[in-house]
């Protein structure tokens, strides 16, 4: 059974329009996305035990029975439960991703996850020295906003040896290249901006041996006229293709878009690791 349900959503709003004419093919590519969080417990198998949502009144009941149906069916590798305890909780991070169907109604689907717990101080990669980058000029004139997502390479001396981004989500239509042509600019300034910033490597921990560590950092455009999207909040754009990362033998499971835009994140893998489709049960 595919982990979609059907739901009614109160708005849709694409940000911007740069052309007129024949663009059906681009906005039939819009998403509607929002992050929700909580927590899960897990046995020592791999099974769930539970799930709690972080303020469960606010979200639509549509989207409440989405996740009541499709985490119970999850099931993770098997984890190191502590002394004495039959479950392990972790937070709980889920991308759903609305898309309109042909009909004109919304279905509504989990597409990313990541499951894991804060660290302690000094356990993870931190910023000390991390500068907004410049707005493209072309972009801003144009009124294109957007959010790439910058995987860096930090090394043993906090400094960045290799970057890329993996992903741009716009938050415009405009044509096929015209797109390919802004997304290509805000990734050129997020890199710019990237290659200068400096970080603490981990002092105590499991990484503090590390030979360099991979953290992700979402950077956000904010066009004129438009808001910065809240991840708690329905918000829209044109989700662009997802690039693998050269220096990972092993690419994350989870996407860019499975965390909170407010932060660097380690591509921390110590958490549960889901071994079931976040859709299929």
């Amino acid at each position: 059974m595919r982990g979609w349900i059907w739901v009614v959503l109160l708005s849709w709003l694409v940000a911007g329009t740069l052309q007129a004419g024949k663009l059906d093919e681009v906005r039939r590519q819009v998403e509607s996305s929002r992050l929700v969080t909580g927590t899960i417990d897990i046995t020592a198998d791999g099974s769930v035990l539970g799930h709690a949502l972080d303020d469960p009144d606010r979200l639509p009941q549509g989207v409440r029975a989405l996740i009541a149906q499709t985490v119970p069916a999850w099931r993770f590798a098997p984890v190191q439960l502590e002394p004495g305890t039959s479950r392990g909780r972790a937070r709980m991070s889920l991308r759903l991703v609305a898309r309109k169907d042909a009909d004109g109604n919304y279905r509504v689907g989990i597409v990313n996850a990541h499951f894991g717990n804060p660290a302690r101080p000094g356990e993870r990669v931190e910023s000390l020295r991390v500068t907004p980058p410049r707005y493209p000029p072309t972009a801003l004139a144009w009124g294109v906003g957007g959010t790439a997502s910058v995987v860096l390479k930090v090394g043993r001396d906090g400094l960045v040896e290799d970057a890329l981004v993996e992903q741009v989500n716009l938050r415009a239509i405009a044509s096929e290249k015209d797109m390919a042509n802004f997304r290509d600019m805000l990734a050129g300034a997020a890199l710019r901006g990237a290659r200068r910033w400096q970080f603490q490597p981990p002092t105590r921990g499991n990484e503090t041996d590390a030979p360099f560590w991979s953290v992700r950092v979402p950077v956000t455009f904010v066009a004129p006229g438009q808001q910065q999207p809240k991840d708690t909040e329905w918000h829209s754009y044109v989700p662009g293709p997802r690039q693998p990362i050269p220096w990972e033998p092993a690419q994350p499971a989870d996407g860019p878009d499975a965390l909170a835009s407010d932060s660097i994140h380690p591509l921390d893998r110590s958490g549960p690791r889901l071994l079931t489709p976040l859709g299929d049960s």
